[in-house]
């Protein structure tokens, strides 16, 4: 009866809306590294861990004002509601039992309660003791003031913030990822200090230094020695003391020296990672992206066009030298593998990627990112670029939306230039802007009061502005060259290509825009 009742609480949470929606707005607080509720989130608790260590430590000898302790408990409550948050929030059990309850069913075999239990208490209990949920419950108990001795446990408080410091976290990470450089440098600390506290007792701890009486006397000073602290509280009195001292010194200078170089190079080998993460955190919060892959001659113009243009837009390439420039332009980059999937998942389909363009100088590897793309995305508009003509049709079957051939390009273009050099000349003043007539591209938006209305309705006409070809949904395979102003009628996502007066054009851009205002 109790397990049938639980099964049936357990299908109602799992069809329940609210329930997951406040369970997805608990996780987005506490949890989600994209979520942008998260930063303010830790900023505040942070703040509060810092508010109330300065409470507790002025509270050890002085009376605390009661304004001081209301803060304190307040703090504390939020503490514990937070803890609460993450247990709840840690593993979805719910989804546990019912998997559970329908592999039973189709045995033929009834769930057991005992199993159930099992499933629930098993996962929540491996939360209560993780590290950081024993920092969390920890960190409360400082607040109980008629067992003093509980004060110790702020130290636990000050802990809480390695949870919300990312920088602490990758910190603690590097030195975790050094755990045998570290281990081995620690086992020669450990041996050279066993050896020379022993030579220290052997030749002064009978008599000859009254300060060391013990063999734990010489063990202190060993270390007070191999760390270069040196107090001078023991101080060697024997030439063989001495003599051990000094090499005691040399030693911990350099296991100080190995111990720092190791710290330093894992930092640098890291730093980069850092970098790179904190650009697709950046990546994560932008629309309308678009990805370059390849940053050598013509990637760089592109990249250069974007930037005038303000669009937004994300290098990627493995090469040293292509991504140095970029970081000196002070463009968004990630110095990864473009071959892999991880970096096409996290670049492309983790970002609200628009376009993709490929423009690196390997075709396979040009051909590898559009069919991985293509293959999770058909939706995505990938331009690439063919270094050798036997592989546009590659490109064209692989469903590339645009393919480039630049050698090709660049003849045609040549050839159609020593003909018509005037014509090229027009061009070329409108292109690099040497005149205030340029081409520029208008989009209608979904929802947009336009839709239904001509060129002339936003006035158009009277602004002598032309619009050479309407795209239809964007895309330019679907197009109307030359429409006429009385009769077509905009549609959503259309996109017109116009040419006309920078000053007049940008009118138009701004009675479109104003109806969204």
């Amino acid at each position: 009866m109790i397990a049938r009742l639980i099964v049936s609480f357990v299908y109602f949470l799992d069809a329940c809306k609210n329930y997951k929606k406040a369970k997805s707005v608990a996780y987005d607080i506490l949890e989600n590294p994209k979520s942008k509720i998260k930063p303010y989130f830790d900023a505040f608790i942070i703040f509060l861990v810092l508010i109330t260590v300065s409470i507790l430590i002025y509270d050890i000898a002085h009376e605390l004002p009661y304004h001081f302790e209301f803060v304190e408990n307040l703090a504390v409550s939020i503490f514990i509601l937070e803890w609460l948050g993450r247990f709840w929030i840690h593993d979805d059990i719910r989804l546990d039992i019912i998997k559970y309850h329908e592999r039973m069913i189709n045995l033929g075999l009834k769930p057991s309660l005992v199993k159930m239990c099992k499933i629930y208490f098993f996962k929540k209990i491996k939360y209560i003791f993780s590290p950081m949920s024993i920092i969390d419950l920890l960190a409360i108990l400082p607040t109980y003031r008629p067992l003093r001795i509980l004060r110790i446990f702020l130290i636990f408080r000050l802990l809480k913030i390695f949870r919300y410091t990312k920088s602490l976290n990758i910190f603690f990470k590097v030195l975790s990822d050094k755990k045998f450089e570290f281990n081995f440098l620690f086992l020669i600390g450990i041996f050279t200090v066993f050896l020379s506290s022993t030579i220290m007792y052997v030749f002064e701890g009978i008599g000859n230094n009254p300060n060391i009486t013990s063999f734990l006397d010489a063990v202190y000073w060993a270390i007070i020695t191999i760390t270069t602290v040196g107090y001078g509280d023991i101080t060697p009195v024997t030439f063989t003391g001495k003599i051990v001292t000094l090499f005691l010194v040399g030693g911990g200078f350099l296991i100080l020296v190995l111990a720092t170089s190791i710290v330093t190079n894992a930092l640098s080998d890291k730093i980069d990672i850092v970098r790179e993460n904190q650009l697709l955190t950046q990546a994560h919060k932008l629309n309308h992206l678009i990805a370059i892959f390849g940053f050598g001659r013509m990637g760089k113009t592109l990249a250069d066009e974007l930037h005038k243009n303000k669009k937004k837009f994300i290098v990627v390439d493995k090469d040293e030298e292509n991504i140095l420039k970029a970081k000196e332009l002070g463009f968004m980059y990630i110095k990864a593998d473009a071959s892999e999937y991880e970096t096409i998942n996290n670049v492309v389909f983790k970002n609200d990627v628009e376009k993709v363009v490929i423009t690196t100088d390997s075709d396979a590897l040009n051909l590898s990112i559009l069919l991985t793309i293509k293959a999770e995305k058909k939706d995505i508009e990938v331009i690439v670029r063919a270094n050798n003509d036997e592989n546009i049709k590659k490109f064209k079957i692989a469903k590339a939306d645009h393919v480039i051939f630049p050698y090709e390009t660049v003849a045609e273009v040549a050839v159609e230039y020593i003909g018509n050099s005037v014509k090229f000349d027009a061009i070329e003043n409108i292109l690099l802007q040497n005149s205030s007539i340029i081409l520029d591209e208008i989009n209608i938006l979904k929802g947009s009061n336009l839709i239904g209305k001509n060129m002339v309705d936003i006035g158009m006409k009277e602004l002598n502005i032309t619009t050479i070809a309407i795209l239809k949904n964007g895309h330019s395979k679907n197009y109307i060259f030359n429409p006429d102003f009385y009769t077509y009628k905009f549609e959503e996502k259309d996109t017109l290509v116009v040419i006309g007066d920078e000053e007049n054009i940008e009118k138009i851009k701004k009675r479109i825009s104003r109806q969204f205002a």
